[in-house]
């Protein structure tokens, strides 16, 4: 792969290793295990390496095939499967995958089914849904008769533990009050099976804050982390600075492609953009604008990223395109030359996984 192949995601494996080892240390000194999850960045080999590289032992993602990849890489990592796994996928998901999440006693009882077909020993960690409305046993209930089920009737199957996800869906915020409901629930399990569960997982990168913060209550022995580790965009939304981490071990780059002119407000009817939104235009009079050839399928919402140069301001874009306001930028841009972003996690998601995005090591 040249240099010069844009748009590009740069990812620096030296602070990429740093931001690993970094927060495996601050979650270890709280009493937590993590496991990184490798989804955002569509399962790199280059980045799955890094993790392995810097003693990261436990690696999660949703997909299945990038789990793949990891038992490629090294036998030896423990895999967690994220997504609550298919029916029609169990029997691929339990050669790739150590453990995985459940909230449904027909898929265990399937699970079961297939593992003692294929004489598998398979973990499992039930979810338990505490508002943020996504997966997981709502009813205590419903989950400790899973616990039990999975405890005392499967042989092929153990019980790794419980955890929860809040923030990906319903937006709810991690708290004392949440995951104490979930240590709680974990307890009354214990008492049930007569022992103790090895993972009460506490969720992921939005429980972060409550470590640093030294808020995280007493009983959480495990996150799943990839955002985190990879970016510092949290901190614009919570509470929390993590100043140790790096935020640029990822950023995208890309070429500009015209420069001109323009007005700053559209001229016609308006009507709908090309993903059917109506978006709201202020009329800031003649400006220099800037297109940069990439946009939406190659990076998610564009107006996510950060320039690197301050007097940068994304306009927004299309599918193909980045507009950008560089009027008040002390920089002379010309067409040719490259400009640099921070990004966020939709941005890394949709780079990393997009094959119009070269991917480039340093």
């Amino acid at each position: 792969m040249t240099n010069h192949q844009f748009p590009r995601i740069v990812i620096d494996t030296n602070k990429l290793s740093s931001n690993i080892i970094t927060m495996m240390n601050t979650c270890a000194a709280a009493g937590i295990t993590v496991s990184g999850v490798v989804k955002g960045t569509n399962g790199l080999p280059g980045v799955i390496k890094t993790f392995i590289n810097s003693g990261m032992k436990n690696l999660a993602s949703s997909r299945i095939s990038q789990l793949k990849i990891i038992k490629e890489i090294d036998s030896t990592v423990h895999t967690l499967a994220l997504r609550i796994p298919m029916v029609s996928e169990l029997e691929e998901l339990v050669q790739y995958a150590d453990c995985s999440l459940n909230s449904s006693l027909l898929t265990l009882k399937e699970l079961e089914t297939v593992c003692q077909k294929l004489n598998i020993k398979h973990e499992v960690l039930l979810m338990n849904d505490l508002g943020d409305l996504r997966e997981g046993f709502f009813d205590t209930e419903e989950l400790i008769e899973a616990a039990l089920f999975v405890e005392n009737q499967c042989s092929h199957l153990s019980l790794k533990g419980i955890g929860t996800n809040l923030g990906c869906y319903g937006s709810i915020e991690p708290d004392q009050t949440n995951l104490g409901q979930l240590i709680e629930n974990a307890r009354e399990i214990e008492n049930r099976i007569g022992r103790e569960l090895e993972w009460v997982s506490g969720g992921a990168t939005t429980s972060i804050q409550l470590v640093l913060n030294h808020t995280m209550p007493k009983g959480i022995t495990h996150l799943r982390i990839g955002d985190g580790i990879y970016l510092r965009d949290m901190e614009l939304y919570f509470d929390y600075t993590f100043d140790e981490m790096y935020d640029d071990a990822f950023f995208i780059q890309g070429e500009v492609i015209e420069i001109h002119e323009k007005p700053s407000y559209p001229i016609g009817t308006i009507s709908v953009d090309a993903f059917g939104n109506k978006p709201k235009y202020d009329d800031l009079g003649i400006r220099k604008r800037a297109l940069v050839g990439m946009g939406r399928q190659d990076i998610g919402d564009m107006t996510k990223m950060i320039p690197i140069d301050k007097n940068v301001n994304i306009i927004g874009g299309s599918s193909d395109h980045t507009i950008l306001d560089i009027t008040d930028s002390k920089n002379n841009y010309q067409i040719g030359d490259v400009l640099s972003f921070l990004i966020q996690y939709e941005n890394l998601l949709y780079s990393c996984s997009s094959e119009y995005v070269y991917k480039h090591y340093i």
